[in-house]
């Protein structure tokens, strides 16, 4: 009897093992399943053309050669640099033709400062600096707008962000001879991108910023994308972050 109750405890952990092992196995499957799904998704636009295939991600549409390339950082982290091509708010963001999406290869470039000309090695890149560096670009088929870069042996311009926020300062700060550009508008929010042109030194290096249009904010002429505008702030002795519109001026291009 006792030998027929230990075989018995011994078929059930048996069974039970089993069960566990088959459950577990097909856990595994499942997620090779999502795995497969994800690896092999495709996308199309509204007329049926393929826009995004990630089994051809790294099929090369072209090699742009002895480029140069400018892009504000996002991310300098396990083996690559990442930029933008324009600025982010949040989740939102404004993209610019000035700038460039690519990922960059780390290879611990010699990096110059924008500003000082001193030399420093690529953890001297953070989030929000602009870097400019030339090389090859290189764009793919059927991704969603990254492309690759490699800066050979040249080395990376960097604009430190603190540096590039104390020029966006000055330019706001010179409003009554600056003009803008509306980069993006909704008028059912009242959210607005207004996006400034800067030359300093050499190269151009426009930014963005984003506002609320309040009811208080006086407007004058019709405010749609592409528009040029004179803008007016309510308190310029403020952080970027704090200000506030009080005018938006639509201009023709004969009045600049």
């Amino acid at each position: 009897m006792k030998k027929n109750i230990i075989t018995l405890i011994f078929v059930i952990l048996v069974i039970l093992i089993g069960i566990m092992l088959f459950n577990k196995e097909k856990e595994i499957d499942d997620t090779r399943t999502d795995e497969t799904e994800f690896a092999h998704s495709v996308v199309y636009d509204e007329d049926g053309n393929l826009i995004y295939d990630t089994s051809k991600s790294k099929e090369i549409e072209k090699t742009i050669e002895n480029i140069t390339i400018q892009g504000i950082v996002e991310l300098n982290h396990n083996g690559y640099i990442y930029i933008f091509n324009g600025q982010h708010f949040g989740e939102y963001g404004l993209e610019m033709k000035e700038y460039t999406r690519a990922n960059i290869n780390n290879k611990k470039q010699e990096c110059i400062d924008y500003c000082t000309s001193e030399k420093y090695d690529t953890s001297y890149i953070k989030e929000g600096d602009i870097i400019i560096c030339t090389g090859d670009l290189i764009k793919y088929k059927y991704t969603m707008g990254n492309n690759d870069f490699d800066t050979r042996d040249n080395s990376i311009i960097v604009l430190k962000s603190e540096n590039f926020d104390e020029i966006k300062k000055e330019t706001i700060n010179n409003e009554k001879s600056v003009v803008a550009t509306v980069g993006d508008y909704y008028n059912t929010t009242g959210e607005i991108y207004i996006k400034y042109d800067v030359t300093y030194k050499e190269y151009n290096l426009p930014f963005a910023l984003k506002f609320n249009i309040k009811d208080d904010t006086e407007i004058i002429g019709n405010i749609i994308k592409g528009s040029k505008i004179k803008v007016k702030y309510k308190n310029l002795n403020t952080t970027l972050d704090e200000l506030e519109l009080k005018k938006i001026e639509v201009i023709n291009d004969n009045e600049i």
